[in-house]
């Protein structure tokens, strides 16, 4: 017998929780490292997979970003990930973060934006295997559009690679275990969301990828999957404390229930009612 939508909804707030605890203390471990851990990098990767996962879950119950309204500050955002980038990168390659899109509020959510600059962020370094400078800026885009602009100084691509980016299985560094699935993944839900990518690059002069993305209506309601509100502040690091916070409150929660299930009836556990 197939689940019906209460069922699956259950299952996903529940799966939620757990990812949330997962990710916070993923998040609030990472605070507390040396950029010279030697673990740093793998509690980064954490974070990038619970992420990807929240959006699996996402799909299962139809709340997805390119189905549930959304209204989430483009600067804030990407300004969060400064931590996380400066983990993923080898002290070789600098960073510049430079969010300037004017307090945007795009129609996706923070989940996909949070790909879109990993994604790209991840490809850049890979190509500059000496070193070199990646940048991360943010700006208003025309007819009500906010964009995200990835940009570095690697080798660039080739013209045949540049006609394949975006195909499902296409990589171009295969020799090194690429899947050639991350592009497209990105290509698609930004296409979901109505955005559009434009790759500016040369070869041998470094790339420079443009994402588009619509203006969040603000005057419409808001739905579930919308990461910041319009009449929230923009205080991305009192955001992420929050957030940290209620992650640790979560895990807590569920030892609690566990330690509660041991001395229960077995068969409580027949039946799971998720925390409102």
């Amino acid at each position: 017998m197939e689940p019906g939508p209460d069922t699956i909804r259950s299952i996903t707030h529940d799966m939620r929780n757990l990812l949330t605890a997962v990710r916070g203390h993923a998040e609030l471990a990472l605070r507390g490292m040396s950029p010279e851990d030697p673990v740093r990098e793998d509690v980064a990767h954490c974070v990038i997979v619970t992420a990807a996962v929240f959006d699996l879950v996402d799909q299962l119950d139809g709340s997805d970003g390119s189905t549930t309204l959304v209204a989430v500050n483009l600067d804030s955002s990407v300004n969060a990930m400064r931590r996380l980038l400066d983990a993923l990168l080898p002290p070789s390659i600098e960073m510049r973060l430079a969010p300037d899109s004017e307090g945007a509020y795009v129609a996706i959510s923070k989940l996909r934006i949070e790909r879109i600059v990993l994604n790209l962020a991840l490809n850049a370094r890979d190509a500059m295997v000496d070193g070199g400078l990646l940048t991360v800026t943010t700006r208003r885009g025309p007819d009500d559009t906010a964009q995200v602009i990835v940009s570095d100084t690697g080798p660039g691509f080739s013209d045949e690679a540049l006609e394949h980016l975006f195909e499902l299985g296409f990589t171009t560094k295969r020799e090194r275990g690429g899947s050639g699935q991350g592009l497209s993944a990105l290509a698609i839900f930004v296409d979901g969301a109505g955005g559009t990518i434009d790759v500016d690059s040369v070869a041998g002069e470094g790339a420079a990828i443009t994402v588009t993305l619509p203006l969040a209506d603000l005057d419409a309601p808001v739905g579930i999957g919308a990461a910041m509100l319009a009449e929230e502040a923009d205080d991305a690091e009192a955001i992420k404390a929050t957030e940290a916070t209620e992650a640790t409150e979560t895990a807590d929660a569920i030892v609690d229930a566990e330690s509660t299930d041991d001395t229960s009836d077995p068969a409580s556990d027949e039946e799971s009612v998720p925390a409102d």
